[in-house]
């Protein structure tokens, strides 16, 4: 039983020993794995949830609720001497308020392909640098004058 007990400690030992020579013989040096960024310096700035008002008319027709995410220059957003999402949520409520083209009561998939192409557009004049790379829509939703009267009664 002893012999048995000796022999396996020896095996174990010899192992241990051979890994730790091998290790040391090569150049002792692992290889660095340089890290893969698929977005290279790109931020995620999220915005809260924005509630614009759709006047048409002369009245308000419903309200625009949005959640909108924006992918940003990091060393770019690092120079910047106010908040970005001040600058964001800015542009994000004057695009919704202001664009006539969008009817949120028929949306169509190019508009939505439009608004953010126009918000990063607008901001990145703003900002006078290519701050914006992509605006990421988190939630789009419309709600009717009716239906947030029905809601806020319930």
């Amino acid at each position: 039983m002893i012999r048995l007990l000796a022999i396996g400690a020896w095996t174990c030992a010899a192992t241990l020993l051979s890994g730790i020579v091998a290790l040391s013989w090569q150049s002792g040096e692992l290889p660095k794995v340089e890290a893969v960024s698929l977005f290279g310096g790109l931020t995620a700035v999220r915005l809260p949830l924005i509630s614009v008002p759709i006047i048409r008319d002369g009245r308000v027709q419903g309200y625009a609720v949005a959640k909108l995410a924006f992918a940003v220059d990091s060393g770019l957003l690092k120079q910047l001497s106010i908040k970005p999402e001040l600058i964001l949520l800015d542009e994000a409520i004057r695009a919704i308020y202001a664009d006539e083209a969008l009817d949120f009561r028929k949306l169509e998939r190019q508009k939505l392909s439009q608004l953010s192409h126009t918000l990063a557009e607008n901001i990145n004049s703003r900002v006078s640098a290519n701050l914006v790379h992509e605006v990421l829509i988190e939630e789009l939703n419309y709600l009717s004058k009716e239906e947030v009267r029905r809601r806020s009664r319930s």
